[in-house]
């Protein structure tokens, strides 16, 4: 039986993917496709333990030199403690997104009513919704996306996580908010708020291979999904419901005005962890 030097298999992953990445990105990633892959762990590696299998990396290093997210080459990702399945269909989740569910959370996890109704509008892999089905008292949960794909992706993240989630494919752009009767307490979006402008500085891992539809908006009209999202909010949410947005940190005053506009009287822009406008919420009380 031949043995493997967890090590070296390793140290040759970082030296041949930090022609691409800087060293300590090369080793994060390192780290994750050898525990996806050969279920080698931090400690085996540093212990060097050592393994009959090898896994062939020479397909994944040409992906990863042409700048696809290892995210998408293991199919999963990590978000807010939980395990999600990604694909081309999906955005990858941030950790800013994170920081929207414990937004959230923390403003309802002492409720004792009989039920919270919440809708994540564009939910894309469905981690906003899951998360808040699984850490939420009593959920009773929507989520609407104009992507069939996306959407099948959310509905095996649902039931990997076993979270109770209705996924309806809508056009949150032409739905008839007039016609909406159901009332929620609580609606979060993370719509697409990037401008085109802006792409000319994104990252080739994101703009090569992530979808589009989930990220761009168009120069001319950067707050399109947020004065829809506002006027069905103002049609859907309870008197004493709360509804909590993502946001491009370049227009904050602008979303939050967007709000105050359709009649919220308490509004507020949130910032990040890192100090940036990151969020918006609105509410009547």
């Amino acid at each position: 039986m031949i043995l493997y030097s967890s090590r070296d298999i390793f140290d040759r992953l970082v030296s041949e993917i930090s022609t691409v990445y800087d060293d300590n990105e090369a080793k994060s990633i390192s780290y994750w496709l050898l525990s996806h892959f050969q279920n080698l762990s931090k400690t085996d590696i540093f212990l060097d333990k050592k393994t009959d299998k090898l896994f062939d990396f020479e397909e994944i290093i040409i992906r990863l030199k042409k700048n696809e997210p290892v995210q998408y080459i293991i199919g999963e990702t990590e978000f807010y403690g939980r395990n999600f399945k990604v694909t081309k269909a999906t955005l990858i989740p941030r950790p800013e997104t994170e920081e929207l569910i414990q937004l959230v959370s923390d403003r309802y996890k002492n409720f004792t009513g009989e039920s919270l109704k919440i809708l994540d509008i564009g939910t894309g892999s469905g981690c906003i919704a899951v998360s808040l089905a699984k850490e939420l008292p009593v959920p009773e949960v929507m989520a609407f996306d104009i992507s069939e794909e996306a959407l099948k992706v959310a509905e095996e993240n649902a039931r990997m996580n076993d979270a109770k989630v209705s996924f309806l494919k809508t056009d949150v752009l032409n739905i008839d908010v007039a016609q909406m009767s159901e009332k929620f307490d609580i609606i979060v979006s993370n719509p697409p708020y990037v401008t085109n402008r802006e792409a000319e500085d994104m990252q080739k891992n994101v703009l090569d291979f992530e979808p589009h539809l989930a990220l761009f908006v168009e120069d001319h009209d950067p707050l399109i999904f947020y004065r829809r999202i506002a006027e069905l909010a103002g049609k859907c949410l309870n008197r004493n419901g709360f509804c909590a947005v993502e946001i491009n940190q370049a227009f904050g005053k602008e979303t939050a005005e967007v709000f105050k506009e359709t009649g919220f009287s308490k509004v507020e822009v949130i910032k990040d962890l890192s100090g940036r406008d990151r969020f918006v919420s609105a509410g009547y009380i």
